[in-house]
């Protein structure tokens, strides 16, 4: 990795005569990978140029990478001990690249003991290894499971007010299903069919992927019946399956041909840029059994430092770290991210009224949701496990297999990799 380091100040005699150290000096450059695209990328450039602001002396470089191959990209950089100073990426990312020793441990750097006061202490935890000494992440930003439907859709198929149980849901999902005009009651859009989609069910019925100690309990009995409601989605309320209709939520909610529709806050972005003229959506907390809470899925991305950096750049990218958490730069990268559908959810719930182009209802719902939310487990091997999960999961939801059967699938495999 190509880094500027403080300038060596060259002093020659000539004559007796010292030569001056230019009067230029070059700039530390802070590289950043920021997974995700462009306008994330742009969003983390806002910070990058406070940053800048106020340390003349520094140049922060931002590059975007892609959620399908930044965690691979990573793990090479590491490996070949070039590429960037910093990262973005999935909540699990830092305890498993951290696990391989490719990160910087935050605690040493001071970062850690800064952050963690600042952020629900779900969310921190879920970036900690299991009994792990060491901090390889920090939450960065969230993505938060929420309910998004149409007053007037509801209203037409008799619905006063988004259903709050599971027993309500199916309830509701059924008089959509005989509305007119009403094609798809159901739609699953963020993690449709797959373990993220029955994170939401499974947490909110009372049950969990892995207890405290990190023990497998994804197919005890509360499981079962949070993928049992789960396969109602596709087989009685007619979701799409995967590939079917990917990424259709916002333009269908609002002509009224679907009805209720799971997804990230990212498409209450997509609403404010896309419809600014639509006023009739809403969003609600996901169902949960009676004397559990809703508790949504929390996704979004930690920050970690690069284990090979120097330790200048370590200290450089630790006081950079910091200011993310700032109101007034959080501000900043949402003017960026609005003009972009790139709302900045920052991890430090206070500043979510930092996004001017949510509607107050729609604040009100995330940070409600916020206080009970799960990020995912910070058990060993999940970030590995995550594939076979989903690949059991659907041989229940798509395939012959019983619930139990394809839970015993998964927790096998969750097992394998601790």
């Amino acid at each position: 990795m190509k880094r500027i380091g403080a300038i060596a100040v060259a002093i020659s005699m000539v004559a007796g005569v010292a030569m001056s150290a230019p009067a230029n000096a070059a700039k530390q450059t802070l590289t950043i990978w920021a997974t995700g695209g462009d306008a994330d990328a742009a969003v983390m450039k806002a910070a990058g140029k406070a940053f800048e602001d106020a340390n003349p002396d520094v140049k922060v470089n931002v590059q975007a990478i892609s959620w399908g191959d930044g965690y691979a990209k990573v793990l090479a950089a590491a490996a070949a001990k070039k590429g960037p100073d910093i990262f973005t990426g999935g909540l699990s990312w830092g305890i498993s690249a951290g696990n391989k020793g490719a990160l910087a441990d935050l605690r040493t750097l001071g970062v850690a003991s800064y952050v963690q006061p600042k952020v629900p202490a779900q969310i921190y935890k879920a970036l900690v290894g299991y009994k792990s000494t060491k901090v390889y992440a920090v939450p960065f930003d969230l993505t938060l499971m929420m309910m998004f439907y149409d007053k007037n859709t509801m209203a037409k198929a008799g619905l006063t007010a988004a259903p709050k149980t599971v027993a309500e849901f199916n309830a509701a999902a059924a008089k959509l299903k005989a509305t007119e005009g009403v094609t798809t009651p159901v739609y699953n859009e963020w993690g449709n069919a797959d373990w993220l989609g029955y994170f939401s069910w499974l947490y909110s019925m009372g049950g969990s992927l892995y207890d405290a100690t990190c023990k497998v309990t994804i197919n005890n009995a509360k499981g079962v019946a949070a993928l049992t409601q789960y396969k109602k989605l596709y087989s009685d309320f007619g979701a799409p399956k995967p590939g079917v209709a990917d990424w259709s939520m916002n333009d269908n909610i609002k002509k009224g041909t679907y009805g209720i529709g799971f997804s990230g806050n990212f498409q209450a972005s997509g609403y404010y840029t896309y419809f600014k003229d639509y006023k009739d959506w809403r969003v609600a907390p996901v169902p949960a059994s009676p004397g559990s809470k809703s508790v949504a899925f929390i996704g979004g991305r930690g920050i970690s430092v690069m284990g090979y950096a120097s330790k200048s750049q370590q200290a450089l990218s630790a006081k950079f770290i910091k200011t993310l958490y700032d109101r007034s730069v959080v501000r900043q990268m949402n003017l960026v991210g609005a003009a972009q559908n790139a709302i900045f959810l920052s991890p430090v719930i206070s500043n979510a009224d930092t996004i001017d182009a949510y509607p107050a209802s729609v604040l009100a719902t995330i940070k409600s949701q916020l206080k009970d939310a799960q990020g995912p487990p910070n058990c060993n091997g999940w970030e590995d496990s995550q594939a076979g999960v989903t690949t059991a999961l659907q041989s229940f939801l798509f395939g012959s297999a019983t619930a139990q059967a394809a839970l015993d699938e998964a927790a096998g495999v969750m097992k394998s990799k601790l």
